[in-house]
C-alpha cells in the first residue's frame, strides 16, 4: 500500500493525476470542524471517480472529531 497525503492544498492539485495512476481504490479525508473542507471533498470525489472509476472503492472518513464544536 502507498499513501500519498496532499493535505487537500490546492497547489497539489495538477499533481494528483499522477498519485492515481495504479490506484485501486482512494481514502478521503476531511475536518469535520471545517465546512469548507468537506465540500472539497465532494470535489475530489467526482475526481477521482473519473480518474479510478466507479469500481474503485472511495472510503470519505472525517477527521478532528476530538474537537467538540464542530460544524459539520
Amino acid at each position: 500500500m502507498v499513501i500519498w497525503d496532499t493535505a487537500g492544498q490546492e497547489k497539489y492539485h495538477a499533481l494528483a493525476k499522477n498519485y492515481y495512476q495504479g490506484a485501486s481504490g482512494a481514502l478521503l479525508v476531511y475536518d469535520v470542524t471545517d465546512e469548507d473542507s468537506f465540500q472539497r471533498a465532494t470535489t475530489w470525489h467526482k475526481e477521482l471517480i473519473h480518474e479510478i472509476g466507479r469500481e474503485a472503492p472511495i472510503i470519505l472518513a472525517g477527521n478532528k472529531c476530538d474537537i467538540m464544536n464542530h460544524t459539520v
